[in-house]
């Protein structure tokens, strides 16, 4: 059984698939394109039905033309997120909030800390690259591994549980330039 959520999120990705395929016919970068609306779409699921549909929808996202941007925050805590960049040429990049972005309150502690690590998480080096992060520089990441470290870090370290909410936010992004699977990327 399909979820109301997967359901109506493939309805727009194959309506936005169609307005994409329109914009090549004209020659336009697309993620430039009009999408419906102003191209953001943003929903309040379950992390249970998230985790049901995450791998096909980073599978999706890298397979279509443009960059598209994928943000997760939990409900109750927004200032926690784990966010995913999925870049014209299929390479995926991922990342986690760090201490530099948290309140006093709310930053990591060390034993966490440890814990993104050991999950796979490469440490923030601020100011260039301030959060925990993950890079998948090859035009066929392992979605599987990604969804894996991402519903691990939701669990172990946002403490949340299936039906915790958890709030989601995708959009296209006119960026254009260098990826990870480029060899200037860096």
């Amino acid at each position: 059984m399909v979820s109301k959520v997967i359901a109506s999120l493939d309805a727009w990705l194959a309506r936005a698939e169609e307005v994409l395929a329109e914009q090549r016919e004209n020659a336009l970068s697309p993620s430039l394109g009009l999408l419906e609306g102003d191209g953001r779409h943003e929903w309040t699921i379950t992390l249970a039905a998230l985790t049901e549909g995450l791998e096909g929808l980073l599978e999706s996202l890298c397979r279509r033309p443009g960059r598209w941007i994928l943000i997760v925050e939990s409900r109750d805590r927004p200032h926690l997120s784990w966010q995913a960049l999925a870049f014209e040429d299929g390479s995926l990049c991922t990342e986690v909030v760090s201490n530099t972005y948290l309140d006093d309150g709310e930053q990591w502690i060390a034993e966490q800390e440890s814990r993104l690590l050991a999950l796979g998480w490469e440490p923030p080096n601020p100011p260039r690259r301030p959060n925990f992060i993950n890079v998948e520089a090859t035009t066929s990441p392992d979605t599987d591994v990604v969804c894996q470290r991402a519903l691990a870090t939701l669990r172990e370290l946002f403490k949340l549980r299936d039906e915790d909410e958890v709030f989601v936010k995708m959009f296209s992004s006119a960026i254009r330039g260098d990826t990870p699977a480029s060899p200037e990327y860096g």
